[in-house]
């Protein structure tokens, strides 16, 4: 087993975008600490802390060199809230080896093709829009994985109405070397249905694929979310998050 120092060594070891997008833990600029990656045979891992709010480890290969991989890493890492993360076939087959749970299942999403959607109203927000950004969510996505002022966010977009008011937001988050993110999305419950939040959804996925490839994460069961994804030119990979089995918080 060898340990990669870089963003860059983990994209020369796989292209598996999950991975990859985890490999921002090995950057200067993260901005939580103890981020670290290994390669055993096919098996890659990155330990990313903190990562979208959550103590990641993000991995890939065959399930006998990740298996091996797991087995020699998962006890020097500290902490109860570390979540394995890999695709689901791939997580099952490894938790069932190590003695790990299925925590969560839900969708790993990423962009094949720049969408055409027209996003006339759709702009970028400055820091005098973050308290109207956060009362909208607040109130129309209370779940959000994304807030003003958390570590991962870079920037806002969103579509005011005629007076001004934010309708629908939508955030650029946790950027990683070749691979964009996107959360924080929402729309205000008076205007569902009427496309700003696929505007919204268009305008960052364009953007966004400027830089890299774009990505995100979504509920298995959110069928309005997938719906608008999948028309935007995203295809659908199931996950899973396991657990220690110890763990129970």
């Amino acid at each position: 087993m060898r340990e990669l120092r870089s963003a860059a060594d983990v994209g020369e070891a796989t292209d598996d975008l999950l991975v990859r997008w985890a490999a921002q833990a090995l950057e200067p600029d993260y901005p939580h600490a103890g981020g670290a990656a290994w390669q055993h045979g096919s098996a890659v891992a990155v330990h990313a802390p903190k990562l979208n709010r959550n103590d990641r480890m993000a991995f890939t290969g065959s399930a006998d060199d990740c298996t091996a991989l797991l087995a020699e890493v998962l006890p020097t890492l500290p902490g109860d809230t570390l979540r394995p993360l890999a695709r689901t076939r791939l997580a099952h087959q490894v938790a069932n080896r190590l003695d790990l749970e299925v925590r969560a299942t839900f969708g790993w999403m990423e962009s094949c093709a720049t969408p055409d959607t027209p996003t006339p109203d759709v702009e970028w927000l400055t820091a005098e829009d973050e308290q109207a950004v956060e009362s909208l969510l607040r109130k129309a996505n209370p779940r959000s994985y994304l807030f003003p002022g958390d570590p991962g966010a870079r920037r806002w977009a969103g579509v005011r109405g005629a007076d001004g008011t934010l309708l629908a937001v939508g955030g650029d988050c946790w950027p990683a070397p070749g691979v964009r993110y996107v959360s924080g999305v929402a729309t205000h419950p008076d205007h569902r249905g009427t496309g700003l939040g696929t505007q919204v959804c268009a305008f960052l996925t364009r953007e966004l694929s400027r830089e890299g490839h774009v990505t995100l994460m979504v509920d298995a069961d959110n069928e309005p979310a997938l719906k608008v994804y999948r028309r935007l030119g995203f295809s659908y990979h199931s996950v899973s998050a396991l657990a220690r089995r110890a763990c129970r918080g």
